[in-house]
């Protein structure tokens, strides 16, 4: 396989995807620079460059002076309601100003920076999955205990309620009781989910009956393939475990394992159950 000769630069934010995504860009012959969005201490090997999402201009100057031809986004990013302002403001300079044209600011929407990048550094924006495509979720069983035909079936559902959430902007992930929903995702991340799941399951809220606890991510409908995929890892599995929740459904194919040889050696020990399913109606 012919050694790709890009320039690459990586934004970094948080969790364990950018020093993967580091040692998979190199390894496919990328030179590689990382824009780390959030203090961090573990990317090596290459030029780490701290940046401010509140200054983009700058970012733009990074990238420029780096050669940039290729952009891939790693880690989650935690953004403040200001930024986020100004930063689709940024990126609709030339649409009118007021609350009438007023864009939204979630983050579906700060994709359109990717085609501000583009347009002003001439890189195009790919994502984890297209330089180490080992990361996608397969469909079926991943990893610990077979789930029975009525938990793929609820697994479905939540797969599905995810989807449906990820269509409002909210979040990726829920997690459901049966045909319930228990608790979605919102702007506090997958973590805090699951805690709010566990902390509910201890006060006897849900949880205590037939219908197991079921986390489900799902990639949002809007969404382009180089923003923020649906991931998880070793520490999400040992997160359900503490927490009460028996399974994890990913989107087959449009969800990332980050270090799989660990996740699926926490699903055998802890007994969590990890299946990969394709989005069905229904």
């Amino acid at each position: 396989m012919a050694k790709a000769t890009g320039r690459l630069s990586i934004f970094a934010g948080t969790g364990m995807l950018a020093p993967y995504a580091v040692d998979a860009a190199l390894a496919a012959g990328y030179k590689v620079q990382v824009l780390t969005l959030e203090p961090r201490n573990d990317v090596t090997k290459v030029k780490v460059i701290g940046v401010d999402v509140g200054n983009p201009l700058a970012i733009i100057w990074s990238l420029k002076i780096f050669r940039t031809t290729h952009i891939i986004m790693a880690g989650g990013v935690h953004l403040s309601d200001k930024t986020r302002e100004g930063l689709i403001r940024f990126a609709n300079k030339d649409a009118p100003a007021g609350p009438a044209h007023a864009a939204p600011v979630g983050d579906a929407t700060l994709a359109a920076l990717g085609s501000v990048l583009k347009k002003m550094t001439g890189a195009d924006l790919v994502g984890i999955h297209e330089i180490a495509p080992e990361l996608l979720a397969p469909e079926g069983v991943i990893a610990g205990p077979v789930l029975s035909a009525d938990e793929i079936g609820f697994a479905q559902f939540a797969l599905r309620t995810a989807r449906a959430i990820g269509a409002l902007d909210i979040g990726q992930a829920a997690i459901v009781s049966g045909h319930r929903v228990l608790a979605v995702e919102d702007i506090g991340g997958t973590d805090a989910l699951i805690a709010r799941a566990g902390e509910l399951k201890r006060q006897g809220l849900a949880g205590d009956g037939d219908a197991r606890l079921i986390l489900a991510k799902a990639v949002k409908p809007q969404q382009p393939s180089f923003a923020d995929m649906p991931a998880i890892g070793p520490q999400t599995v040992v997160n359900c475990a503490e927490a009460g929740i028996a399974a994890i459904s990913v989107e087959a194919g449009n969800s990332l394992l980050l270090q799989r040889t660990d996740l699926i050696e926490a699903a055998h020990r802890l007994g969590i159950s990890v299946v990969g399913l394709r989005l069905i109606d229904g």
